[in-house]
């Protein structure tokens, strides 16, 4: 009998049920065979020895099972293994019970097929509660998790392709959760590994595009599980990967792992694409090629959506890209990153008007990318001055610029936090907002207005922090458990841009709003990254929540509630015709006036009577 000292709670009542079940499939299986009557005439036979005899075959049907490993493992991890322990304990067990028959009885009133209906019936009773428990386990696992996992292709069919199938199925710390496979074999589409389907070959990724329309969860990533495949093969998942915005990946090949090449737990990268939530938008930028002869001016070249603008636009090779840039570190960065011959890198402070005057009086762009702005909430709040001169102050210039050497078209980069602004940022670029569509009027040069929400690994995006933190052993901070953004990754937000910028049916002025998708609630974010780097976040990463900085809110907005929206040609564009709350250009040059003569109050009094929608009280 096993030694009840060294059996846990949870094995003792495992062998409580499988005694109970034994019990009784030793009792149906007589019945099943004999029937009401003839079991009378054994139990008479028998006597008190059919006590015996039934209690005998749990017995040493359970001491099988503990000499086979089976208490060893976890019903919730039943599998094959399993089974096989539970069928080679019953068949002992089963010949052994039958052994004494004989021996004692010489079988009699033992109907031949006993033994067999015996076997048959316990082995269902046994095999299928672990079975049945872990399904519901897994089932359960995966509702809880499939909102939190990264939905994943993986291309392969071999074993390392089912290993990781069950892994991210099975594991609660897994990030991926596998929606479809793509095979290596044309015979192979239609059947499935562990009820994932493979829905294409490697021959044909192509037709893979079709298919993804049609997924339930779209998928944000493509994960190599076969190395076997060629250079060929691979250079096209990654082009595929690319042009419908998915990531891309490849496990360690296990050879790696055995000579020591690589380390073996070694945390999965945090790639952006992954922590989105969502597909990735991929537009058609062929438009976008109607720039290509232009001479295009480039403001915060050297930050986040700025590099990425130069980026894009040097792609198509245009006459001339200006890289206008404060900050020398970042303006050596985005030219050594394009190193093309048609561009023009210029240090330069938006806020020296005498310079960039005479930046765009030489260089006569045919089109002004206004990006450059102080953006971080925390600075800006302890000096809204800074905020004023450089956010509003500099696009006032710019903007003047532009009608003064017929610039045929500038486009200004707002954001969400200009919908009813609670913090100086925000206040900024509403009142930029206004101006821009005031002056856009009477005005030839044609203004564009872009507001969108956060993007993803942006220069004090929380991305690079919470990274930062999980690389450190945490705490990640988080100032409130609610708090919730709009995200976009930066390439599908730069599309957007340029191709409002070559739609000329839309009104001067107009605000063109980029459809960002449900927005993000920021603890999710975080425990995603957790996930993807391969900590547990119970265990070894805390998340700390702080408390809501000045003039942080908890969720944004992209448009007001007034406004009127409107479709564009353009998939993934909103626009407004709605001029909320218009501004004069006396209130114009009143605030201009107080921003240069340095009168903070005074200015930030303006800005609130100007921008009515700008909710913070003024600290005294």
């Amino acid at each position: 009998m096993v030694k009840m000292k060294s059996i846990n709670k949870k094995t003792f009542l495992t062998i409580t049920h499988d005694f109970t079940v034994l019990l009784l499939s030793f009792i149906f299986a007589i019945w099943l065979r004999l029937g009401n009557d003839e079991i009378i005439l054994l139990v008479n036979f028998l006597d008190t020895k059919i006590w015996l005899y039934l209690v005998l075959f749990p017995i040493s049907t359970i001491y099988l099972f503990k000499r086979f490993g089976l208490y060893q493992g976890m019903w919730k991890y039943a599998s094959i293994q399993e089974i096989i322990s539970i069928f080679k304990g019953l068949i002992i067990s089963s010949l052994f019970l039958v052994a004494i028959l004989f021996l004692t009885i010489r079988l009699e009133f033992i109907p031949r097929s006993f033994p067999i209906l015996l076997f048959i019936v316990s082995i269902l009773t046994i095999s299928s509660p672990r079975l049945l428990y872990r399904v519901i386990k897994d089932k359960i696992k995966r509702n809880n998790s499939e909102i939190k996992k990264v939905p994943v292709i993986i291309v392969g069919e071999d074993d390392t392709t089912e290993l990781f199938i069950r892994a991210a199925n099975r594991e609660k710390n897994s990030p991926f959760l596998v929606i479809a496979i793509i095979g290596t074999k044309k015979k192979s589409i239609g059947r499935s590994i562990h009820g994932i389907p493979i829905v294409e070959n490697t021959d044909n990724i192509e037709n893979l595009k079709k298919r993804i329309v049609s997924f339930k969860t779209p998928p944000q990533r493509i994960i190599i599980t076969d190395h076997s495949l060629s250079n060929k093969v691979v250079e096209k998942l990654f082009v595929f990967s690319k042009n419908n915005g998915l990531a891309i990946g490849e496990l360690p090949k296990i050879s790696d792992l055995k000579t020591g090449s690589i380390e073996p737990f070694r945390t999965n990268p945090i790639v952006i694409e992954d922590i989105l939530g969502r597909a990735q938008r991929v537009h058609d930028t062929k438009k976008i090629q109607e720039l290509k002869n232009k001479v295009i001016l480039v403001t915060g070249a050297g930050g986040s959506i700025g590099s990425e603008l130069c980026s894009q636009i040097s792609s198509i090779n245009p006459k001339k890209i200006i890289l206008v840039e404060y900050s020398e570190y970042n303006l050596f960065k985005i030219t050594q990153n394009l190193k093309s011959a048609n561009c023009v890198p210029i240090l330069a402070d938006i806020r020296d008007s005498f310079k960039i005057e005479k930046i765009i009086k030489t260089e006569k762009p045919d089109l002004i990318f206004h990006t450059a702005a102080l953006k971080h909430i925390t600075f800006v709040e302890t000096d809204p001055l800074e905020a004023l001169k450089t956010n509003f102050e500099s696009t006032v210039n710019i903007a003047k610029l532009c009608i003064k050497y017929n610039i045929a078209r500038m486009v200004f980069i707002s954001t969400d936090k200009a919908v009813n602004p609670t913090n100086i940022m925000g206040a900024t670029k509403r009142l930029c907002e206004k101006y821009i569509q005031m002056i856009g009027k009477n005005s030839k040069t044609h203004f564009d207005i872009v507001r969108f929400g956060n993007v993803l690994g942006s220069t004090g995006s929380v991305v690079p922090l919470f990274q930062k933190q999980i690389n450190e052993g945490g705490p990640i901070t988080i100032t409130h458990p609610e708090i919730s953004r709009y995200f976009m990754t930066i390439r599908e937000a730069v599309e957007l841009v340029l191709l409002s910028s070559i739609e000329d049916k839309s009104k001067n002025g107009v605000i063109k709003i980029l459809e960002m998708g449900a927005p993000v609630k920021i603890k999710d974010l975080a425990e995603k990254m957790i996930a993807l780097s391969g900590k547990k976040s119970k265990d070894q990463i805390k998340i700390n929540y702080t408390k809501l900085r000045p003039g942080e809110k908890l969720f944004e907005e992209l448009f007001y509630e007034n406004e009127i929206i409107d479709k564009t040609n353009i998939p993934g564009i909103l626009q407004t015709k709605s001029h909320l709350k218009a501004i004069e250009e006396t209130a114009v040059n009143k605030i201009l006036k107080c921003i240069r003569d340095n009168n903070e109050k005074q200015s930030i009094l303006l800005l609130k009577k100007i921008v009515p929608e700008y909710k913070v009280k003024l600290n005294e």
